[in-house]
Order: C-alpha cells, then sequence, then structure tokens
C-alpha cells in the first residue's frame, strides 16, 4: 500500500513535466541569461541580451525533425564575449549579438552530425530488442551518445568562442572607439529582433502592415532632411 501511495505522488509530480513544467524551458535565453546575471551580478545587461535572443528566435520551434537553432550557443557566446569586454554600451554589443548567432547555426549542424553518426546505436539497439543479451547495452548507448554530445558541444562551443574573442580584441585593439557614436539603444535592438514574433502569427496582413509601417517611418523620419 504504502508503494502504490509513493507512485502515486510521483506520477502526480513527473505528470506536471507534460503540460505545467517544460524542461526545454531551461535552455531559453531568458533562462539562461538570469542564471548568468546570478553569477556575474550583471543583471540587466544579461537579461537585455536574452530578450534579444529569445524575440529573435521566437518563430523557431523544434517540429518533427526540424533541429532548431541551437539557442543556449548564440545566448551564452554573446553573454560571455560581453561579459569579457566589460561592454555595457547597446552600440558595441549589437556587433557581439550579431557575430555570435552563427553559433545558432553551427550547433544546429554538429547537432544534425550528431544525430546522423548515432545510426549505428540505433542498430545495435534494433538487434538487442529483437535478440536481448547484455541489459547493460541500452545504458551504455545512452551514455555514448550523451558523453559524444558533450565533448562535441564543448569542443565546437570553445573553438568558435576562442575565434570570435580573437577578432574582437584586434578590432577594439585597433579601433577602441568603434561602433560607440551610433546611438543604438536596447529598445532599437528589442524592435528588430521582435521580426522574430512577427514571422510566428504567420499571417500575410501582419507583413504588410509590418512593411507600410517601417515604410511610413522612414518617410516621416528622412524626408525632412532632404
Amino acid at each position: 500500500m504504502r508503494l502504490v501511495c509513493h507512485g502515486r505522488f510521483f506520477f502526480a509530480l513527473f505528470s506536471q513535466f507534460r503540460s505545467s513544467i517544460s524542461i526545454g524551458l531551461l535552455e531559453r535565453p531568458l533562462v539562461v541569461g538570469f542564471f548568468w546575471g546570478a553569477a556575474t551580478g550583471e543583471y540587466t545587461t544579461s537579461l537585455y541580451i536574452a530578450i534579444f535572443f529569445e524575440l529573435f528566435w521566437l518563430d523557431l520551434i523544434p517540429a518533427g525533425t526540424y533541429i532548431p537553432p541551437q539557442l543556449t550557443a548564440a545566448t551564452f557566446s554573446a553573454l560571455a564575449l560581453t561579459t569579457w569586454f566589460g561592454l555595457n554600451q547597446p552600440s558595441r554589443i549589437m556587433f557581439v549579438l550579431f557575430a555570435s548567432m552563427p553559433l545558432a547555426w553551427i550547433g544546429t549542424k554538429v547537432e544534425g552530425w550528431l544525430r546522423d553518426r548515432e545510426q549505428g546505436s540505433y542498430n545495435a539497439l534494433l538487434n538487442w530488442a529483437r535478440n536481448p543479451g547484455s541489459k547493460h547495452l541500452p545504458g551504455a548507448l545512452i551514455l555514448r551518445s550523451i558523453t559524444k554530445s558533450l565533448l562535441m558541444s564543448w569542443v565546437t562551443f570553445l573553438v568558435a568562442v576562442l575565434i570570435l574573442k580573437l577578432v574582437f580584441d584586434i578590432a577594439f585593439t585597433v579601433y577602441p572607439n568603434v561602433f560607440s557614436h551610433l546611438g543604438v539603444t536596447w529598445a532599437h535592438l528589442w524592435v528588430a529582433a521582435s521580426l522574430g514574433g512577427l514571422m510566428a502569427l504567420r499571417l500575410k496582413r501582419a507583413y504588410v502592415i509590418l512593411a507600410t509601417g517601417v515604410i511610413l517611418f522612414a518617410l516621416y523620419r528622412y524626408l525632412p532632411t532632404l
């Protein structure tokens, strides 16, 4: 009876992961930015960067065999570089954000490559299911897959971030005041990133309204100066 009660409790608890609590939320930029801010004390800048990436990739979600961009790679790269160089101006952080975006695509390619390499493990598991041998085979396959993914992700991310760090080291050394005079604010970056949320609507009327608004704003902003 006690075992039944305990099983009921754990079922009720873990059933919440199906609808109430999504483990996938742990990889969202907002969560990454919060924990980075907690670790570094730079809550404001970290969350501002996280909001940018959250809005930018709002349209891309995992569905079927589609592998969405590796959000954590781009977010961690931007946060790490921003903290390393002590950046606090959106005009300078903007180029770190844009330079970090390709890491999301690289992460997707690495993940796809790892999935292709797991074909052998799938065949081994299928053969084991038909003719079970060692009871440790499924666990060994899972452990090997996790270890391979961990190592490949770690090495790829480290190399990519070191390359970006070298590029910005050179840029900020040769041109110490580069990008500082642009006058870009976080509001500008968030408006640009919010296009991702607009694309998620899948409504042509929304796209037309956006294009019309941009054209009217440009005319209102720049025609008087001509």
